[in-house]
């Protein structure tokens, strides 16, 4: 079952401040419908009482899946980076994996800091692949993306490659792009360029899975290209 808690939120309509309920932890396992809710966005949604606006406002929370054993924590910085707040949330959020760890020693362990990679994850997860390697495809994806848009008019800045899900008869793996762009902009990539580097690519270790590493990322990509560079 999902735990949940009492935040203060404030409209960014009206400046009202107001309590209300939201998630600690969700378990899919156990509530279906709480995962669309989250793939949705819909559990970030808020209605100010004072004013009536509706609005999104992502907070930090836990989703876990026991059948696939998998954990993602979404870590938001919602108080000052110097105050006494943000050093006991750093403090619980190392608790709470400390004790994943111990309970369920199988799980896999995932930090993201954004709603949108939050969602991302359990796309990968739900579909059974390694969040590394698909991590890696979409940093290479962006960086692709970004040179080819350079030359349009205006030019297009790519911020992201967000997995989408695996799809037509060869498989191939569909990402979203999030940029300037007004139109969206999707991308395939086949499933044999995913294989390559799970079997093949002088890489393929450093998408094994290793205790400590949480954060899973752009910024783990860049570093894992880095490696091959070098």
């Amino acid at each position: 079952m999902a735990t949940r808690k009492t935040m203060i939120k404030t409209c960014p309509s009206c400046g009202a401040f107001f309590n209300t309920d939201a998630y600690e932890v969700i378990n899919a396992s156990l509530d279906l419908a709480l995962r669309d809710e989250v793939i949705w966005g819909r559990i970030f949604d808020f209605t100010c009482p004072s004013c009536g606006q509706h609005f999104r406002s992502p907070y930090s929370m836990a989703y876990k899946d026991m059948e696939k054993e998998y954990i993602i924590f979404l870590d938001l910085d919602e108080t000052d980076g110097d105050s006494n707040e943000s050093v006991i949330e750093k403090r619980l959020l190392a608790e709470q994996i400390a004790e994943t760890r111990e309970l369920f020693p199988s799980y896999r362990i995932r930090v993201v800091h954004d709603m949108m990679d939050l969602i991302e994850k359990i796309h990968i997860f739900s579909t059974g692949l390694n969040d590394k390697i698909i991590a890696y495809l979409g940093y290479k994806i962006k960086d692709d993306v970004t040179l080819k848009m350079k030359t349009a008019k205006p030019p297009i800045r790519v911020h992201k490659a967000l997995f989408d899900s695996v799809k037509g008869k060869e498989g191939e793996l569909y990402f979203g792009l999030i940029s300037s762009s007004p139109k969206p902009i999707f991308v395939t990539t086949p499933t044999r360029d995913y294989e390559y580097l799970l079997k093949k690519s002088p890489l393929r270790h450093q998408f094994d899975e290793a205790e400590g590493l949480y954060q899973i990322d752009e910024g783990w990509a860049a570093g894992i290209d880095k490696v091959l560079i070098a």
